[in-house]
């Protein structure tokens, strides 16, 4: 028989054990969304310039949440840059936001896996905040009328994101 103090050490190690796993992973988890109007943001990018959300109506919009310390956010990021370069020519508005991160930090998880995608960092968190993040990568497919599609914790896949992009152009 366990004593006491043995099984709460058990139950905070499965705590944290699944709280870290929820917070990177490459869990393939679609989120059930209800084609809500998705928040509206403006930042500041990376190369410069300002990102507009309701500037892109008319466009279908792939919004990628990433962190320069989740693992699972690198393995994605040669599929998403693909993903990216293919769409470009159909106007398939891409961009990516760094949160919970610094800007040096994100900026140089960028270069170093050669993403060309425009990006930002969520400097409050507030945009994270409206977009219910939890854990990362989480991907958003957006339609032209600027309503949340679909919303994707994990690892994108190049057939889940041509999936979710061809039903929306």
């Amino acid at each position: 028989m366990l004593k006491f103090k043995s099984r709460s050490f058990l139950l905070a190690l499965f705590t944290s054990g699944f709280l870290l796993i929820q917070g990177c992973s490459d869990n393939t988890t679609g989120l059930p969304v209800s084609m809500e109007a998705a928040p509206d943001f403006n930042m500041t990018l990376f190369e410069g310039g300002d990102f507009q959300l309701s500037a892109q109506k008319g466009k279908v919009v792939v919004i990628n949440f990433f962190a320069s310390w989740c693992v699972s956010c690198g393995e994605e990021t040669p599929v998403i840059e693909k993903a990216f370069h293919k769409y470009e020519p159909q106007k398939v508005v891409f961009l990516a936001i760094a949160v919970d991160d610094t800007e040096k930090k994100a900026k140089a998880f960028m270069q170093k896996r050669s993403m060309t995608i425009p990006a930002g960092l969520d400097k409050t968190g507030k945009i994270k905040e409206a977009y219910g993040i939890y854990g990362m990568p989480t991907t958003f497919f957006i339609d032209k009328n600027g309503k949340v599609s679909y919303s994707h914790a994990g690892i994108v896949t190049e057939e889940l994101l041509k999936h979710e992009i061809d039903k929306l152009l």
